[in-house]
């Protein structure tokens, strides 16, 4: 009894806080470096709008009436030499012009066209046509063609780049090669014979060429060049037009002069200064 008594007087048990709870460490984050922006490039400083900068095929026509001579060189021993301006109207000129852009603005140009033409004359007096004699009141039938190949480098000289400048100055390096082919025949004289002779002439040829824009997708153009040996052969031609850009073509008018003359140092030479207007239709890639 004593016992029981003495148990029931104990307190009752204090109770414990609970442990403390160790916080979570906190986790550190990677950082992302972000690579540098690129800076943004620079535009274009190219202009595709000079003449030549793209590859091109122009075929044209040239409005051209005009006939060669045919003189007396100084090689010439015979007694009666022929010296007579054709006859007849020549056909006009049929060409084709090839241009291939360079570097730096500049073009590789070829062009090539042909004039032909005959016609009938009486002559005056005796004359002796690449060593056939003619006589006096002979009806000469004559016919002839010239051909021009020219091979040009057209560097712009003023302003590089050009930058969408009005004007431009082009300095031409160019090599030309002509030939003339001739026929002589007096059918109704059986004495003479048909005859036929051809001379060639071959120069380099240096020149300037001018470009001004006064508008986009309008032109005007302007060129010349020429060569000449004292006593010998010359050349030199020119053009100037008025070229109309489209996406993929170009229409030129204007007009063009070509004159050649072959070395008077041989028995008989030719010369000729063809002029008129011409139209062409230029096709490009760009």
């Amino acid at each position: 009894m004593i016992f029981r008594l003495a148990a029931q007087d104990q307190p009752p048990p204090t109770p414990q806080p609970p442990a403390p709870i160790e916080p979570t460490p906190s986790v550190t984050k990677p950082t992302v470096q972000m690579p540098p922006a690129r800076p943004a490039a620079p535009p274009s400083t190219y202009d595709y709008d000079t003449g030549g900068d793209a590859i091109s095929i122009e075929p044209f026509y040239w409005l051209t009436k005009s006939a060669p001579e045919i003189r007396q060189g100084h090689a010439n021993q015979a007694l009666d030499p022929g010296d007579l301006g054709f006859p007849g109207r020549s056909k006009d000129a049929l060409g084709i012009d090839i241009t291939v852009p360079t570097t730096r603005e500049n073009s590789v140009e070829f062009r090539v066209f042909q004039v032909k033409a005959q016609g009938n004359s009486i002559l005056g007096e005796t004359e002796a046509f690449f060593g056939t004699l003619y006589a006096v009141g002979d009806v000469l039938a004559t016919n002839y063609y010239v051909d021009n190949l020219k091979l040009s480098w057209n560097y712009l000289t003023y302003p590089y780049p050009s930058n969408h400048a009005k004007f431009r100055l082009k300095t031409l390096y160019e090599l030309q090669y002509t030939k003339i082919g001739s026929s002589f025949d007096a059918p109704g004289d059986i004495n003479a014979a048909p005859v036929t002779g051809i001379k060639s002439l071959i120069l380099p040829t240096l020149g300037l060429g001018i470009e001004y824009h006064p508008i986009k997708r309008v032109r005007l153009e302007a060129k010349a060049s020429g060569f000449a040996i004292p006593h010998h052969g010359d050349i030199y031609d020119g053009e100037a037009s008025v070229v109309v850009t489209g996406y993929h073509f170009e229409i030129s008018a204007g007009g063009r002069v070509f004159h050649f003359k072959t070395s008077p140092q041989a028995d008989q030479y030719f010369t000729q200064t063809m002029w008129g207007p011409y139209l062409g239709l230029r096709f490009k890639n760009r």
